[in-house]
């Protein structure tokens, strides 16, 4: 299943409370696996990426990410790092 995460949060996201909404919301879907679609993204902070990636380590579905900008790609990717060594 797919998910546009830039309409359904907004283009900047901020707050790691939206992370974990979203992660939360994907957990009581009955599916297994979720494409993350990051096309209308143009900022995150590290706040979001951080919950983000907690929330998705802790999460029993499979949760992939698509069309991340450059901008973006930094940022998720210091976060993955940060909580998954």
């Amino acid at each position: 299943m797919m998910i546009n995460l830039g309409a359904e949060f907004g283009s900047h996201l901020e707050s790691g409370d939206d992370a974990i909404e979203l992660i939360g919301i994907l957990n009581k879907i009955p599916k297994d696996e979720f494409i993350i679609d990051f096309k209308e993204v143009m900022f995150v902070t590290m706040n979001f990426a951080q919950a983000y990636y907690t929330a998705k380590y802790e999460s029993d579905k499979r949760i992939s990410e698509i069309n991340l900008s450059d901008e973006v790609t930094v940022v998720m990717g210091a976060a993955d790092e940060a909580c998954n060594p």
